[in-house]
Parts: structure tokens; C-alpha cells; sequence
């Protein structure tokens, strides 16, 4: 706070920038205006901020998957879209500390039917096996020609694959070796389907 005289403003009584004037007294004052922030978050906002908070670095792990996993939904970016679609995978204790539930996660979301794919994995050749059945079409929801993709999730290091595997109406194998240093006791493995103009995509399914 501090007092001036002025002949051009006489008694001030106004606000410019930060600074109030004021006449009292019989004296001109100009004071510095106190900007104070109140935020005092429930528990409920604490929660949802670390869940927003893993969703967004498990989002940055998984980047190239659910670029495509997550395509065509709303208008925002696709890493928005799938930390909205995830929040219920997240469960937050006391200690506001996150755990994602992995069996829940999707990595991609969308209104095709998911493919029909099981997976099974070689110890000794250190390899993925994933196995399709050949599936028919359903008009809007399922093409001979949409594309299925597997995706390894390893937890332990944060890590990602995206697997092509064959397309919606082929059954078959197809084989996949678990990247080096992998621990595959630690490894998530999904899939789902896309319309093979890449404009729609399944809901993706967890296989192993």
C-alpha cells in the first residue's frame, strides 16, 4: 500500500492492472490486489486425478495401438478417447495410488463384433501362437475382409506390440516370438478387428 498525490486523477477511485486506488483519509492510496486460489479437492477429485494420471501414461505406451484401436471416436484425439473409455479400469485405494485392472482395459473400442481368436504360447521357441476361426459377415458389423490384430501388453516395462493377424474371414495361424527381455508371465495379450478402410473398429478382447 502506498500513498501519492495526484492532480490529474484527484480522489482515484478505480483499478488499473493489479493496482486499486482508492481516497480516504483525505489522501490518495493505491493498493496491490491479493489474487488467492482456493483449492481444496475432495476425494473424489483426488481419485479421478490418478486416474487420469496412469490412464495418460499408459496411454503414451500403447500410442500406436490405440491410434488405431481407438479411430473414429468423437472428435477429440484418439489418447483422449481411450483414457475416457478406461476410467472404470482403474481403481484408486485410500493413498490416492492407481492400479490399472488389466483384464478390464480396452485398447480398442468400436461396433464391429470382436474376431474369434485364441492364443497359445511356446515356452521352448519363445513364441505367441495366435489361432483364427473364419467368421461370416453380418451387414454393418462384421466384414470377410476387416482386419484382426493381436496387441502384447507387457506390464512390467510398459511396453507394446501391434501383431497383424490374418483378416475376419480367413481361419488359420499365425505366429509371433516374444520380444527380448520380455517376461512373458507379464505379458497381456488382446485383439479386435478393423473395417480394412480403417473407419471402424471392434471392441478389443482380452486373450491371455
Amino acid at each position: 500500500m502506498a500513498e501519492f498525490n495526484s492532480y490529474l486523477l484527484g480522489k482515484a477511485k478505480k483499478s488499473v492492472g493489479n493496482i486499486t486506488l482508492c481516497y480516504t483519509r483525505r489522501k490518495n492510496i493505491a493498493k496491490a490486489k491479493i489474487f488467492s486460489r482456493k483449492d481444496n479437492p475432495t476425494p473424489e477429485m483426488l481419485a479421478q486425478r490418478a486416474r487420469m494420471k496412469a490412464l495418460v501414461q499408459l496411454s503414451r505406451n500403447l500410442l500406436p495401438v490405440i491410434r488405431k484401436g481407438f479411430v473414429g471416436i468423437g472428435n477429440g484425439s484418439t489418447s483422449n478417447a481411450f483414457v475416457a473409455r478406461n476410467m472404470k479400469a482403474v481403481e484408486v485405494n485410500e493413498q490416492n495410488v492407481a492400479t490399472v485392472n488389466f483384464d478390464q482395459l480396452l485398447v480398442a473400442s468400436g461396433i464391429l463384433n470382436p474376431p474369434k481368436v485364441t492364443v497359445t504360447y511356446d515356452e521352448e521357441n519363445n513364441k505367441y501362437q495366435f489361432s483364427q476361426v473364419e467368421q461370416a459377415e453380418e451387414d454393418g458389423y462384421a466384414f470377410v475382409d476387416d482386419q484382426v490384430y493381436a496387441v502384447l501388453y507387457e506390464t512390467e516395462r510398459g511396453r507394446s506390440r501391434l501383431v497383424e493377424l490374418r483378416t475376419r474371414g480367413e481361419s488359420g495361424s499365425t505366429s509371433y516370438a516374444l520380444p527380448e527381455e520380455w517376461d512373458n508371465t507379464k505379458v497381456k495379450v488382446y485383439c479386435f478387428a478393423m473395417l480394412k478402410r480403417g473407419k471402424e473398429v471392434s471392441d478389443s478382447k482380452l486373450i491371455a
